[in-house]
């Protein structure tokens, strides 16, 4: 496993090396290819826009998976350029713009949740928020779904964290991961909008005008551990160049009420979405799961839990 993995990563680290103009170029000739042969889940895509948007057109759900597709093929190169970044270029094309809630709180060294979906640009994240808690909270964390394949896994955090105070965590283990980093400040990233495999375990409410069952994760560890609540707003302003907008949904999570944070940060996703549709990972299933009719029952014995 050693060889494979230093070969991969020393062909991933060259590879990372060939500027973003010709990447940009051959982005442009994947997306044709996925959307000419629809390669790569096509006809999903097509699918749950059209379940989100059902007031639009067949063109216009069309126009909206192409760009998507033509959009999804720069997020290829970008997860390759990140072997090769240094705190400039991910500084340059990352851009982090906490408001002054959001601020104050990092500035008190307080640990923070922050929301970040699959929207834009994801990948570079943690890249990015170190920079903007290096003064107060020594660790920034993502949370994240080791892959099967072990090699591959370990070259997916060595792109992510590049940095000593960079650090991705198992899902699984995730609260034990924050434990032992909880006697210092820190921020770790949550992706909270994906279909969880429990559906029992699982927050349900309409999202894009559909029954969703949502990930309670972020709203359950955030009470657990005191985590003041972020959702991060990320734009692409234009080819490989994101800004983050953070905005804070809480600054005292066992204050709210049972699936107040869920809710805010699912109807956040839910207006930037409106605004650029193309820009959300279409390719996951995101509503193949239904709600348990007995979930009501088994939903009163958890909030007893919270």
């Amino acid at each position: 496993m050693n060889i494979q993995y230093h070969f991969l990563k020393a062909l991933f680290w060259l590879l990372s090396k060939i500027p973003f103009w010709f990447y940009h170029v051959l982005s442009r000739v994947i997306g044709f290819l996925l959307i000419k042969f629809k390669i790569y889940r096509y006809q999903l895509v097509v699918n749950n826009i059209n379940k989100a948007f059902p007031e639009k057109s067949e063109k216009e759900i069309r126009e909206i998976a192409h760009k998507f597709f033509y959009h999804f093929s720069d997020l290829l190169i970008e997860s390759l350029k990140a072997f090769n970044f240094s705190k400039k270029k991910i500084k340059k094309r990352y851009k982090i713009h906490p408001n002054d809630d959001v601020q104050r709180i990092v500035d008190e060294g307080r640990s923070l949740a922050i929301v970040l979906p699959h929207f834009a640009n994801w990948e570079w994240a943690v890249l990015s928020f170190v920079f903007m808690v290096e003064r107060n909270q020594p660790f920034a964390m993502g949370i994240y779904k080791p892959l099967k394949n072990k090699v591959m896994d370990r070259l997916i955090k060595d792109s992510r964290t590049p940095f000593p105070n960079a650090l991705l965590i198992p899902k699984k283990t995730a609260m034990k991961e924050m434990m032992a980093h909880s006697d210092k400040p820190f921020l770790v990233g949550f992706a909270a909008d994906q279909s969880p495999a429990n559906v029992y375990n699982s927050y349900w409410m309409e999202f894009m005008g559909i029954e969703t069952g949502v990930f309670f994760g972020v709203e359950k560890m955030s009470k657990k551990m005191n985590l003041a609540v972020v959702y991060a707003h990320v734009r692409k302003t234009k080819r490989s160049f994101y800004e983050v907008d953070l905005e804070l949904i809480t600054a005292h999570p066992n204050e709210t009420d049972y699936g107040f944070i869920t809710e805010k940060h699912m109807k956040l996703l839910e207006a930037d979405l409106k605004k650029t549709p193309h820009l959300w990972l279409w390719t996951h299933n995101r509503w193949k799961r239904k709600k348990p009719s007995d979930f009501n029952e088994k939903i009163e014995a958890n909030k007893k839990e919270q």
